[in-house]
């Protein structure tokens, strides 16, 4: 299945750099952002150093993190960082950062599987991230003998259909989902709209599937698996430049 169009549905922003690559492949995009952010506070008793571990399970979450208070404490902190991915250590390092897990996840279950794989309890892991997110990261990680805390930074909210085109599809586009949240934003605005569309991982599936999409799930949580898992190759895309040896 070659797609006529990529359907971006991200927070408006972080489509841009995914519309550039596609776009200088010469596969057409459409920016269709879903979802937007805000922040959320930390508690004012929360302290950096009672933790180990710090594991991001998105961009966003980095941010998040990073554009609010406890950014400040973690050079004196102590605690180490571990990402879920490409597209997380990418914004990890933009902030200074260091990835100390080195691992590469679909989503915050197989982050939280390999972490286990990784380290031994006893350890205080931190997950700073969204509002309202799955529990299954924090169960897995407190079975195992963990000191959890999901520790919420921003609030994730559906852009609200009425600023929504009514009907932006065509014949062909593939819609990407990149979280369960841009799932449910896009069946908020089309309730029965019914596109080819491929999702980053296995959680984002279930939550298509649950929405009755019919979803493709890449392997691997960045741009290429995506475009791969729709039959698309972008590094042999026409317009794709050669790659520096």
């Amino acid at each position: 299945m070659t797609p006529r169009r990529i359907v971006l549905t991200r927070v408006s922003g972080r489509n841009e750099p995914w519309r550039l690559r596609l776009e200088a492949a010469g596969v057409p995009t459409l920016l269709l952002p879903l979802i937007r952010h805000e922040a959320v506070a930390p508690p004012a008793d929360f302290r950096l150093a009672d933790w180990d571990w710090i594991l991001f399970t998105s961009p966003q979450a980095v941010s998040a993190f990073y554009d609010g208070p406890l950014a400040a404490e973690l050079p004196s902190a102590g605690a180490r960082l571990g990402v879920l991915g490409p597209g997380t250590r990418a914004e990890l390092e933009s902030r200074g950062g260091h990835d100390d897990l080195g691992v590469d996840a679909r989503d915050g279950v197989e982050l939280a599987r390999a972490f286990l794989a990784r380290v031994a309890p006893p350890a205080r892991v931190l997950l700073p991230g969204a509002a309202r997110r799955m529990r299954e990261p924090v169960d897995i990680l407190a079975d195992a003998g963990f000191t959890v805390r999901d520790l919420p930074l921003y609030a994730t909210l559906p852009v609200p259909p009425a600023e929504l085109p009514a009907d932006p599809f065509l014949p062909g586009d593939v819609v990407v989902f990149a979280s369960p949240s841009t799932v449910s934003a896009f069946r908020g605005a089309w309730p029965v709209a019914a596109p080819d569309c491929v999702a980053i991982g296995e959680t984002t599936a279930a939550a298509a599937r649950d929405a009755g999409l019919d979803p493709a799930v890449a392997e691997r949580p960045d741009l290429e698996s995506l475009c791969r898992a729709v039959g698309l190759d972008l590094d042999a895309s026409p317009n794709t430049p050669e790659r520096a040896p």
